[in-house]
């Protein structure tokens, strides 16, 4: 964990993947990957994107400032998304029943 900071959008994005795929439930580990994705959102690929928002929903770990994050960098980035990368976000949003857009 002390190294998290220092990840590349991938790094983080396959770690928090990783953990959910091992059914590996650590909040201070997905905190700190939360803490370091929010520095650097913008640097995360459609790929990143939908692993990360995959693997907290397969958790059921719920970060809003994150699934937000994720959201707008996710719109911003819609043309590069794979159907499957779509897909995968798409469901994650739903699974945690973000509401990113209403008050």
């Amino acid at each position: 964990m002390t190294k998290i900071s220092s990840f590349s959008p991938q790094n983080l994005a396959n770690t928090a993947w990783a953990c959910a795929t091992l059914m590996l439930v650590n909040d201070p580990l997905f905190e700190a990957i939360s803490s370091a994705a929010l520095r650097t959102i913008l640097q995360f690929d459609a790929q990143d994107l939908a692993n990360i928002a995959w693997a907290c929903a397969t958790l059921g770990f719920e970060n809003k400032p994150l699934m937000a994050a994720i959201s707008k960098a996710a719109i911003a980035k819609i043309s590069e998304f794979h159907p499957q990368n779509l897909s995968n976000t798409a469901w994650a949003f739903a699974t945690l029943d973000v509401l990113t857009n209403r008050s």
